[in-house]
């Protein structure tokens, strides 16, 4: 019995299940005590195990920080990635937009980005990394929906890395300034759309097919 015990807690998804765990439990250590008063020994109290369990998943506190991001990056870039090559582009970008801005101004998305800029003076690794992650995930994700966009001809673009960085600047505006100044709480649902709205009609007239000649 003892054996199989053994084999069950080995098993691929316990193994999932605990490192999501980890995560879980060290992002809520971050948020509460900051970057720089988070501590491996910590993390491992607050799981109620050893720090021999907890270095078995992440061999560092920046390792550990670092799988937070890329998690976050991951599940922008997957938003993207559900809706290229859609046939309607305004109710796909609506869609991915709403998504997007729900996570990034979150209080979990927001406090992350916060704590990547408050330590950042002390550890410049930790904004390359945010950058990095940005880049390979969720921003590469967009580029690709709007290059095949194009490809369809529902929009023409001769830069998508200009396209892309004009439609991010368009949705995140000066609301997302606002929050991370924690000038504001989340919006509402209807405040946010309101807002997504018109920043996609604004990428749109300038970058969409509908009504323009040639």
């Amino acid at each position: 019995m003892e054996m199989l015990n053994e084999q069950v807690r080995e098993t691929p998804n316990f193994k999932d299940q605990r490192r999501e765990r980890i995560i879980q439990v060290a992002r809520s250590v971050f948020f509460e005590v900051g970057y720089a008063g988070a501590s491996m020994s910590l993390i491992s109290q607050r799981l109620g195990g050893s720090k021999a369990t907890l270095y078995a998943y992440f061999n560092s506190k920046e390792d550990l920080f670092a799988a937070i991001i890329r998690e976050g990056c991951q599940d922008m870039a997957a938003i993207f990635q559900a809706h290229i090559g859609t046939n309607d582009l305004r109710s796909s970008l609506t869609q991915v937009a709403r998504e997007m801005m729900s996570l990034i101004l979150s209080d979990w998305g927001n406090r992350t980005l916060q704590l990547i800029i408050e330590e950042s003076p002390r550890n410049p690794e930790l904004p390359k990394l945010f950058h990095n992650a940005i880049e390979s995930s969720g921003k590469q994700t967009m580029k690709q929906l709007l290059l095949t966009a194009h490809d369809k001809g529902q929009v023409r673009i001769d830069d998508v890395e200009v396209a892309a960085g004009i439609l991010k600047s368009l949705l995140f505006g000066d609301i997302h300034f606002k929050r991370l100044l924690n000038l504001c709480p989340p919006p509402s649902p209807q405040a946010l759309h309101t807002h997504i709205d018109r920043a996609i009609d604004v990428f749109l007239t300038y970058y969409g097919t509908e009504g323009r000649a040639g």
